[in-house]
C-alpha cells in the first residue's frame, strides 16, 4: 500500500526542517513539498529519496496546492487510485508508525476518507478543535461577534471510531480515488473552508469522514484570521459566502484536476 503526503509551506521551510518530521516519515512514504512563497529554500531536502519539491507558482491558495501536488502523483509519481493521499499541515509533530498504524486500519475496514485525533501540546493535554458539524450562516456570525461556536465536538465524549461532518484540513487522509472522485479541493476558496466544502461535497455523495480517536497527533497551530480589516479576516469571510452559496447548490466547484 502506497501513501503520497501533500505538504504546503508558505513560509514553514525552518520549522519543516526544525521539527524533522518529513526526514521520518520520508523512509517510509513519499513526501511532495509545494513551496508557496519564493522565500523558502528547500536545498537541504534535494536530492533525498521519497522527498519531492514542486517550487513555482508561488503564493496559490491551499485547495490549488493541494491540487497541484494531487496531479503531480498521478502524472509523475505513479499514483494509483487503490493508494492513499494525505494532506498534512506543516505544523503537524506526527510519528510514522502512527501513519503505519492509519494505514493497516483504513486498508481492513476499507474507509477511504478519514481523520485522526490532533493535540495542541506534545503531553496530549488539549485537544485541538479540528473535528466539528457542518456550520449554518448563523454559527459563522456568533463566532464573529460574540466569539461562540456552537459546531466543535468534544473530542472528550469520544472514544470510539464515529462518522464526523468535517474535520480541519491540517491532517485529511484521502483514498486516492475519492479525491479523484471529489475532484479535489475547490480551487474559489483561497484560504479557509476548503476543508468544509470538500467533506460537505463527500457528504453528499454519502461518502463520510470517519474520526479515528485512537491515532494521536500535535498541531502547533496559530490562526490569523480574527484581526478585522486583515486580509486573513478578509479571505475567512469570502470564504464563508463561498461555502453558503454551495451548500445550496448556489456554486459549481472549481478544481484543476
Amino acid at each position: 500500500m502506497n501513501l503520497f503526503v501533500s505538504i504546503v509551506s508558505h513560509g514553514h521551510c525552518d520549522l519543516i526542517k526544525n521539527l524533522g518530521v518529513i526526514d521520518k516519515i520520508s523512509e517510509t512514504y513519499k513526501v511532495i513539498i509545494k513551496v508557496n512563497s519564493e522565500l523558502d529554500d528547500f536545498k537541504f531536502f534535494r536530492n533525498k529519496k521519497n522527498i519531492y519539491i514542486i517550487d513555482d507558482n508561488y503564493n496559490c491558495g491551499f485547495a490549488h496546492n493541494n491540487n497541484m501536488v494531487f496531479s503531480y502523483c498521478l502524472n509523475n509519481l505513479g499514483m494509483k487510485e487503490s493508494d492513499y493521499f494525505l494532506v498534512l499541515n506543516p505544523d503537524v509533530v506526527l510519528e510514522p508508525k502512527v501513519i503505519d498504524l492509519i494505514l493497516i486500519n483504513m486498508q481492513k475496514s476499507r474507509k477511504v476518507f478519514a481523520t485522526i485525533n490532533l493535540y495542541k501540546d506534545f503531553d496530549f493535554s488539549f485537544y485541538d478543535n479540528s473535528i466539528r458539524f457542518f456550520p449554518k450562516a448563523r454559527d459563522f456570525i456568533y463566532s464573529y461577534l460574540f466569539n461562540r461556536n456552537e459546531t466543535i465536538i468534544d473530542k472528550s465524549k469520544i472514544s470510539e471510531e464515529v462518522e464526523i461532518d468535517w474535520a480541519a484540513g491540517s491532517f485529511l487522509l484521502f483514498k486516492a480515488s475519492h479525491y479523484l472522485n471529489l475532484n479535489g479541493f475547490d480551487e474559489s476558496y483561497f484560504m479557509y473552508c476548503e476543508d468544509i466544502d470538500i467533506c460537505f461535497r463527500s457528504y453528499k455523495r454519502k461518502v463520510a469522514l470517519i474520526y479515528l480517536p485512537q491515532f494521536k497527533a500535535i498541531h502547533l497551530a496559530k490562526h490569523n484570521n480574527r484581526k478585522i480589516l486583515s486580509k486573513h479576516f478578509y479571505w475567512h469571510v469570502r470564504s464563508v459566502l463561498y461555502y453558503l452559496l454551495a451548500k445550496y447548490n448556489l456554486r459549481n466547484t472549481k478544481s484543476s484536476i
